[in-house]
């Protein structure tokens, strides 16, 4: 049996230490089906991109294997783009949301390890759209870019993200409560503070999108988003018609509490039930590969943004741009979505 090269990068101090574990067990695994992994551990500031960069540049993998949560994803997928190589990525999830996973039919955590082992070594690949977004100041002046591969939304949603990672840093000290509000218990107390502060706060906001198949104007929005790959916050299909590799992001703007509840219940990706059986009525599909955003919130400054589940920049002038097809991606073969 030829043997391949790998690189598999994870943060070994993640999950409280017990990362490191997994690490070794899926460089174990992937040994059993003739891939030799050289283990990469990712680095805090930003710096995890240039060093999965600079570690294809010197070692030259067959392919480069992610093992963490949406955010390690958007790093080691940054570092492959940015060596020029096309290099296949694996992934081994392991975070709460695991949005790129379940998109493809991938569970997350030490439980899936083997099985997704067995995926990478079968090698099948699917080119995902990559996302290239700017935010905008006085003249077009760009102020941040960054890269996106799963989502990029603006409004209530990042302000849930904004007050879920001020609850996991102020639960942090106290082990006995961490152990308990952790994981998808903090997202939803954070979103339930959220939707709570939305009654008394300033928070909607008005959108002007032109795209490059399709123009809206839309007022009083709690949230809009632009996705790139089916599941959004771990749990919903806000979108059942989008496709990770159709060179096309989808669009969807919230209007108010109620839609964004009734999308909660009714875009639930294991909800037997389509949407418009429950007589929730879906709007124009709307679908582009450039977008061009402007916000307008009289009395704040800027609307809070998130791409990846990370916080980003407020402000009130976007772009994003698709990159079709961009970065080769190792999943199942015979996955077939159960929202469609």
């Amino acid at each position: 049996m030829t043997r391949k090269s790998a690189l598999l990068v994870g943060n070994p101090s993640a999950q409280s230490g017990q990362a490191a574990q997994s690490i070794a067990r899926a460089a174990e695994l992937l040994a059993g089906h003739g891939i030799d992994a050289r283990v990469v551990h990712t680095e805090p500031a930003g710096r995890t991109p240039a060093l999965v960069h600079h570690a294809i540049e010197q070692h030259r993998p067959a392919l480069v294997c992610s093992l963490g949560g949406d955010g390690t994803f958007n790093e080691v997928a940054r570092g492959i783009l940015a060596s020029g190589r096309d290099v296949p990525m694996g992934l081994f999830p392991m975070g709460t949301a695991n949005d790129q996973g379940k998109s493809f039919g991938i569970a997350a955590g030490p439980a899936s390890l083997e099985a997704q082992a067995a995926v990478i070594a079968r090698g099948f690949v699917r080119r995902i759209d990559v996302g290239e977004i700017r935010a905008l100041g006085e003249a077009g002046a760009v102020l941040a870019e960054a890269t996106f591969f799963d989502s990029a939304s603006f409004g209530l949603a990042p302000d849930v993200l904004a007050a879920r990672n001020r609850d996991r840093r102020n639960v942090a000290s106290v082990p006995w409560l961490a152990a308990i509000y952790r994981d998808q218990s903090v997202y939803v107390g954070a979103a339930l503070d959220r939707m709570l502060a939305s009654l008394v706060e300033p928070m909607k906001f008005d959108a002007v999108v032109e795209a490059d198949t399709f123009e809206l104007t839309r007022t009083s929005l709690t949230d809009l988003v632009v996705k790139a790959t089916p599941i959004f916050a771990g749990e919903w299909v806000l979108e059942r018609r989008a496709q990770p590799d159709d060179g096309l992001f989808e669009l969807v703007a919230v209007a108010s509490r109620r839609e964004w509840i009734e999308r909660v219940v009714g875009d639930l990706a294991l909800n037997p039930f389509r949407p418009d059986m429950l007589g929730v009525l879906r709007p124009e599909h709307h679908a582009a590969r450039r977008f061009s955003l402007h916000f307008y919130r009289p009395g704040r400054e800027g609307v809070a943004s998130q791409i990846d589940g990370e916080e980003w920049v407020a402000g009130d002038r976007f772009e994003i741009e698709v990159d079709p097809r961009a970065l080769p991606l190792v999943v199942p073969e015979d996955f077939v979505p159960p929202w469609i």
